[in-house]
């Protein structure tokens, strides 16, 4: 029987007014839910609330009303440290989310020396292979390497604490074409050699497609449809998710057809296999 790893109930999240702006609702009674092992995505535009219910999740940003659960963890600015290690989050700029004086390496002892017995399952050059990156980028500063290279070390780190939810932010959109597959096929690979659950937060429908096992579309705050993926983007009900798929070039987020990568088309990427050495 499949488990549910992440319950999110009529979650609303209400910024208040400030500097003679308007109260804004971000995220309007949402429900949402991750099993174990699925990757599930979020999409919309910009300003649609899907960023405002991630950071939710990782108990990072405001909660108006609902309950969040994930497992036996329930996020919110009092979690405990350990409780605050099983929600993992991957942003959107890998170069922003290291610190630029750590070397790479030193960034993992750190976490190490804050959950001692969650991080002692695997050493330091084994972690980075998982992800496809080779030992020397322990001496690197985040400056040092690629933004690819960059993400996978971000990613790394989430897996170092064994979380029970990782949320992928746009992790994506900040990267080259090409790079954007390599860290796709990654998360993929995550998911069926691990079992880890995903939740993963995008405005790009064919990588979605390419990606998730379901999908939730938001609009000003609110789902305005949701279920399989496939069936979703193939036959989408609501007017907006046709609209979205419109905006799409190619078509390639309707059918699922794969098109080589291209900067000035915007298609999804061709998820192909990527070298570890030096890898981006």
């Amino acid at each position: 029987m499949t488990s549910t790893v992440l319950t999110v109930d009529d979650l609303s999240i209400i910024h208040p007014a400030r500097r003679g702006r308007q109260a804004n609702t971000a995220v309007d009674r949402v429900t949402v839910t991750a099993d174990a092992g699925e990757i599930v995505g979020i999409v919309g535009e910009s300003g649609s609330g899907k960023t405002s219910l991630a950071m939710a999740v990782a108990g990072l940003g405001r909660v108006t009303d609902g309950v969040i659960g994930v497992g036996r963890v329930r996020p919110g600015p009092r979690m405990s440290r350990e409780d605050r290690a099983a929600v993992q989050m991957v942003f959107q700029d890998p170069h922003a989310s290291l610190d630029p004086r750590q070397s790479i390496g030193r960034g993992l002892r750190e976490l190490r020396k804050l959950h001692p017995r969650r991080t002692d399952w695997i050493d330091d050059v084994g972690l980075l292979a998982r992800v496809g990156l080779p030992p020397e980028v322990l001496d690197r500063l985040p400056h040092q390497i690629s933004g690819g290279q960059a993400q996978r070390v971000s990613i790394a780190r989430a897996l170092l604490l064994r979380p029970t939810l990782l949320l992928a932010d746009e992790p994506t959109s900040a990267l080259d074409v090409s790079v954007q597959a390599q860290i796709l096929k990654l998360l993929k690979e995550l998911r069926d050699t691990d079992g880890l659950t995903i939740l993963f937060i995008s405005h790009d429908l064919a990588v979605v497609r390419t990606l998730c096992d379901r999908v939730y579309v938001m609009r000003n705050g609110v789902v305005v449809e949701s279920g399989r993926t496939a069936e979703v983007l193939e036959k989408p009900r609501h007017e907006y998710t046709r609209t979205l798929l419109d905006a799409v070039p190619g078509g390639t987020a309707r059918t699922g057809a794969e098109a080589e990568p291209s900067r000035s088309r915007g298609t999804a990427p061709v998820l192909t296999e990527a070298p570890v050495r030096g890898a981006s």
